[in-house]
């Protein structure tokens, strides 16, 4: 799929920039890529930029794309909310536990469903917590 983007960049690139795209090397090389990306993304053709950003979006994974960098770009396809912040209140409450003079220990709460966000929250870690 992004070696079918990048041939299509091919043409338009040496029309509109007379730089001759070498795939092979765009493929191979990361910063070779990102420099004829940059170029491609402030380009006038409309369908040159949309096959650049498709390019970014696949060649460096999900991570990348969803960089701050890529948020700038118009016309992004996809913006991810942000993953609600973790619940402070338990923290707060162990904190205060730990402070507080030692009481007898009450019958513990039956545990609450999490909600949805916290639902969230927690499949959202697994993603940003490292590489596979």
């Amino acid at each position: 799929m992004v070696l079918n983007f990048v041939i299509r960049m091919v043409v338009p690139m040496r029309r509109e920039f007379g730089r001759s795209l070498d795939v092979q090397q765009f493929m191979r090389d990361q910063s070779y890529a990102q420099t004829v990306l940059e170029q491609a993304l402030a380009s006038r053709d409309e369908r040159l930029r949309e096959y650049a950003h498709q390019v970014q979006l696949h060649l460096f994974g999900p991570r990348a794309a969803t960089s701050p960098a890529r948020d700038t770009v118009p016309g992004a396809l996809m913006d991810l909310p942000a993953a609600p912040a973790p619940a402070a209140p338990a923290a707060a409450a162990a904190s205060a536990a730990s402070s507080a003079p030692a009481k007898p220990a009450a019958p513990a709460a039956p545990e609450v469903d999490p909600t949805e966000a916290e639902l969230r929250a927690k499949m959202l870690r697994r993603y940003t917590s490292g590489l596979r």
